[in-house]
């Protein structure tokens, strides 16, 4: 699933699949003719976002190096229009829900 987190309220965008090779992530939509959202992972001072590609996603595409420059300028706000990686407790507290995420262990 997506979610978006507006500032009074949390719900679901999108149903789908998603599927990850290396930092590639694809999210694939259940929906019938939806676009696929493709993004980068990346690791940058202790936080992990998702770099959208192209229109199709959820969200605008904003530059790898911009959403760097932008935590280098103001570590303590997060840039507008990105994915950030959140810890459960967060994720619980914020949803009211259970976190539905999992890891896998890395294939030896």
């Amino acid at each position: 699933m997506v979610t978006a987190r507006e500032h009074m309220f949390v719900r679901v965008e999108e149903a789908g699949r998603w599927s990850k090779t290396g930092t590639r992530i694809v999210f694939t939509p259940k929906k019938s003719g939806a676009a696929p959202y493709n993004a980068e992972e990346v690791s940058y001072k202790r936080r992990i976002f998702l770099a959208l590609e192209g229109d199709a996603g959820p969200s605008i595409a904003v530059p790898i190096a911009e959403i760097k420059k932008s935590l280098d300028q103001n570590p303590k706000e997060l840039p507008l229009y990105v994915f950030f990686e959140i810890s459960g407790t967060v994720y619980e507290h914020e949803t009211k829900q259970t976190y539905p995420f999992h890891s896998r262990p890395n294939a030896p």
